[in-house]
């Protein structure tokens, strides 16, 4: 699509619904739209000083956005990171230092990170995943079986259940009445909470050192003010934390060796929070029981990765946040408050709340 030279500009690189973009046109932008779902990778620094001149908005999606890019684009005014916080690729510092205000998505995934997180804690428990793994591999294929005890075929064909049946091999617990330790309590964990306790009957304890008991009462949530405390008590412990340097490797040797033999780690929020090679170890050990994966020290994960290997663990490659309704999230908080500056109000959602001091959107 050719631009219009007389209309300001709008270079969105984020994956971003159709709904959005006409908002931002009917803004009054000439919109260039590059998702980078349509594109091998994220575009070079290079590519994206090109690309950003006479931009006024650029909505990124997981392309950097470095101070030499903020120097390259004369008429830029905003940056919008639709996601739940700028990652290092955004410089805030430099956006602020030029005025630029960078707008962000809170919560755009956590319902379907929860989802996630309750899908990967079935897998793992009920042996869906290593199920669906050995029926492919012709583990448990073969010829129809008669029942003898039973005269004859049976209109409820099974597989058996003596001891080399998947019914005898791959029985898992049931998750109501277990307990589930959350460790982090912010909007994912609290929906992953709702999802454990009222979905499942699950007895929920969190611990989040951020977070007080208050607010944890109306999710029926028990805080549990110390990090061992909570993996001693939870067969399952899922991982919802945020990523610094307090908690940067909370989850090592020691609180591995605290869970009981048959606990489930599941972790879908970053690698980073487990101390590298501490899970591989709990497993080699039979210190737990299974774990499952979303997120990884390296990604994507090396082809020879020991996990791989492993039975006990069921892997995921980082999608937790792969799904429409986190699009159509991001693009209405993203788009509503480009819409409030543009009518001179103040956004919901700014990193850099300084820069609005006699900010004005200029259409």
């Amino acid at each position: 699509m050719e631009l219009s030279p007389y209309r300001m500009k709008a270079l969105v690189t984020s994956n971003f619904s159709s709904n959005g973009i006409e908002r931002l046109a009917a803004l009054g932008f000439d919109v260039e739209f590059d998702p980078i779902e349509d594109r091998p990778s994220r575009h070079s620094v290079e590519t994206l000083q090109e690309k950003i001149q006479g931009v006024s908005v650029f909505v990124s999606g997981f392309d950097g956005v470095p101070a030499e890019l903020m120097d390259a684009a004369d008429d830029l005014q905003l940056i919008a990171c639709p996601r739940g916080g700028p990652d290092a690729s955004v410089d805030i510092s430099a956006a602020t230092e030029r005025g630029i205000p960078v707008l962000y998505a809170p919560g755009r995934n956590a319902e379907t990170v929860a989802d996630h997180t309750m899908g990967l804690l079935l897998a793992a428990t009920r042996n869906i995943a290593l199920a669906d793994r050995r029926l492919r591999s012709g583990q448990y294929t073969g010829e129809p079986r008669e029942d003898a005890s039973a005269g004859g075929e049976r209109e409820d064909v099974t597989w058996g259940i003596g001891a080399d049946s998947p019914y005898t091999t791959l029985r898992g617990p049931e998750l109501h009445g277990r307990t589930i330790g959350l460790v982090g309590f912010s909007r994912i964990g609290r929906r992953v909470a709702k999802r454990a306790s009222a979905g499942f009957g699950m007895d929920v304890i969190a611990y989040d050192p951020f977070v007080d008991h208050v607010e944890m009462e109306p999710f029926d949530v028990e805080k549990v003010d110390e990090l061992e405390a909570l993996c001693s008590r939870s067969d399952v412990v899922s991982l919802h934390a945020a990523v610094a340097p307090s908690s940067r490797g909370m989850i090592g040797p020691e609180e591995f060796a605290a869970m009981p033999e048959h606990a489930y780690f599941v972790n879908t929020a970053r690698a980073a929070l487990v101390e590298d090679g501490a899970l591989l170890s709990a497993l080699e050990a039979d210190q737990i029981r299974a774990a499952a994966l979303d997120v990884y020290h390296e990604e994507p994960i090396a082809e020879d990765h020991p996990l791989l290997d492993r039975d006990d663990v069921v892997l995921t490659p980082h999608i937790g946040s792969a799904s429409q309704g986190v699009i159509d999230r991001h693009t209405e908080l993203t788009v509503a408050d480009i819409e409030a500056l543009a009518a001179g109000e103040r956004p919901m959602h700014v990193v850099n709340p300084e820069t609005l001091e006699g900010f004005s959107l200029d259409l």
